[in-house]
């Protein structure tokens, strides 16, 4: 069976339960799973990448913000330093340098009307409403995620745990492919080299 769209996934989720009563419950079972992979998967298909421009040093953060990666000033190859609210400093003008994160809204200083290059860790949307990347490239991580909420949802932690394990594998095998892919593996030399 193929598992290329929102509905074969749920088929298939039926057929490896091989039980009718559950049915009515399979979103609610991939939705589980997805909100859990989506917490914890902090890999390159995950981020985005956007331009803001603060007004008076603030600006709103994208909807599907998670988490900062990298903020750049445009045309400057510097990043800006994350610093605490209660240290960052008061608006002057000048060439941003710092940045902070409250609520909803990004704030940089020193304060100008300069764009910024925001690359940040995006929330993955939900496989119902449209196919996301964990989907397209790791379908089996869809599958055994679910079947795990589904055998926790009929109070069976024996067979939760051969699938919750089934999912985490697959989620440790993205994470590994993005470490290797990012080059972490790679030696770095800091300054000339003999």
């Amino acid at each position: 069976m193929a598992i290329t769209t929102y509905a074969e996934l749920q088929a298939a989720v039926a057929s490896w339960l091989a039980r009718d009563d559950l049915a009515a419950h399979i979103p609610d079972f991939i939705v589980l799973f997805e909100a859990s992979a989506c917490r914890r998967l902090r890999v390159r298909p995950a981020e985005r990448a956007a331009t803001v421009a603060p007004a008076n040093g603030e600006a709103a953060l994208p909807e599907d913000f998670l988490g900062v990666r990298r903020l750049t000033r445009n045309g400057a190859s510097v990043d800006l330093a994350y610093v605490h609210p209660s240290a960052l400093p008061a608006p002057a003008p000048g060439a941003p340098a710092v940045y902070t994160i409250e609520g909803g809204t990004l704030r940089v200083r020193p304060v100008d009307v300069a764009e910024l290059t925001l690359v940040y860790r995006a929330r993955t949307p939900g496989v119902a409403s449209a196919l996301n990347w964990l989907f397209t490239h790791h379908p089996d991580a869809y599958l055994f995620g679910a079947l795990a909420e589904a055998h926790l949802f009929d109070k069976d932690p024996e067979s939760a745990a051969i699938w919750k394990a089934r999912a985490e594998q697959v989620l440790n095998e993205i994470r590994e492919v993005d470490f290797h892919y990012r080059g972490a593996m790679r030696v770095r030399v800091g300054g000339p080299t003999p």
